[in-house]
């Protein structure tokens, strides 16, 4: 087997199993927001970008649908439609400046800081894990590491433009 062929499938591998950990991540967290907040039924299940929202939320007191946009690189529209399920959810509240009736502003709620310190968790469990893993490279081979994943990235981007 050639040297391509067997990157190609060790590639293939890799995308798998990073799958399937990221649902099982994805079931942890939510049992684990579940029997953090008791009326979590009501909130239903969480996507990737509905915590990223919460998390920017999280992160700034003046978040409005363009700075979570930018911030997260998600489309204004896409924004103003999870803003209205996180609302419906209990997860985050509107509110206005004194000042500025026009523009509308998200903070979170009791629930939302809730889950947000339970995403913020795990990230931070998880980056423990990726830079122990990373330990064992040298600087070289970590510079390496950075531009082949950052020109993964792009082509993985082009690809999916083009499809």
């Amino acid at each position: 087997m050639d040297q391509k062929t067997k990157i190609w499938n060790q590639w293939l591998t890799l995308l798998h199993k990073q799958e399937e950990q990221s649902k099982r991540r994805g079931a942890l967290l939510l049992r684990q927001i579940q029997s953090s907040i008791p009326e979590y039924q009501h909130v239903g299940s969480l996507s990737v970008t509905e915590l990223h929202v919460i998390s920017a939320i999280g992160s700034d007191t003046r978040m409005n649908v363009t700075t979570i946009a930018q911030h997260i690189g998600v489309t204004k529209s896409a924004i103003s439609k999870i803003t209205i399920k996180l609302l419906k959810k209990g997860l985050l509240e509107r509110y206005q400046l004194e000042d500025n009736q026009k523009e509308v502003f998200f903070r979170l709620t009791k629930a939302g800081e809730l889950v947000n310190g339970i995403h913020a968790s795990f990230h931070t469990r998880l980056e423990k894990s990726v830079y122990r893993f990373l330990d064992q490279y040298s600087e070289e081979e970590l510079a390496f590491i950075a531009r082949f994943i950052s020109e993964a990235t792009k082509e993985l981007e082009r690809n999916w433009a083009e499809a």
